[in-house]
């Protein structure tokens, strides 16, 4: 007979069909390691510069690391990095929604070499996903580096994410963080998720 899983040890285990989200356009990706102390697929439009302007306290979860890059997760997810797909370098999720939201990582050793560019990056690996409704947002800033903002529809059995893609210009390399937030998510919830994350990005030596 089976063991029989609880529903947090369920709904983790389902994370590796959402991670379907996990972006499977190929890419190189950087060694891992990770610490715990707490509708259609358009050309998108050029961004333009703008600084985020919600005011939201850090994230104060998991800090979850990968080579020079680390962030925090928010409370109470959990780094699970290790049921991520291939070229994924780091992955947190909240393991207590029946529909996890989630955070995925991905490495790029060479980066484009503008922020166009970069957004047009970030919409091909969104509608590789299966994204729909594709569209670049303002460009942004994260942890002292330009990015591009990229946000796309993913449609689920019984249910539909928002994917937001940040494709961070880091000097020769560039990282891709993408969040999944599924309808149930206020759209005032997700921004100041998001803002909560991005401002606790940090890139070592920059």
């Amino acid at each position: 007979m089976g063991m029989q899983r609880t529903p947090a040890r369920a709904r983790l285990a389902g994370l590796t069909a959402v991670a379907a989200l996990a972006l499977s356009a190929c890419g190189s990706a950087s060694s891992t390691t990770a610490t715990d102390p707490g509708a259609g697929s358009g050309t998108p439009t050029a961004p333009v510069t703008h600084s985020p302007s919600l005011d939201v306290a850090p994230a104060s979860g998991p800090v979850l690391s990968a080579g020079r890059f680390s962030f925090h997760a928010p409370q109470g997810w959990a780094d699970v990095t290790d049921r991520a797909e291939t070229g994924v370098v780091l992955s947190a999720a909240n393991p207590t929604d029946d529909n996890p939201l989630m955070i995925i990582v991905r490495h790029r050793a060479q980066a484009p070499g503008s922020v166009t560019a970069a957004a047009k990056a970030a919409a091909r690996l969104l509608a590789a996903a299966g994204g729909t409704d594709i569209r670049t947002r303002p460009a942004t800033n994260v942890g002292g580096n330009r990015a591009a903002h990229v946000v796309a529809t993913q449609t689920k059995p019984g249910s539909h994410y928002q994917l937001d893609a940040y494709y961070v210009l880091t000097g020769k390399d560039a990282w891709v963080i993408t969040f999944a937030t599924n309808q149930y998510t206020t759209p005032s919830h997700r921004d100041a998720m998001l803002a909560s994350v991005l401002a606790t990005c940090h890139w070592a030596g920059a």
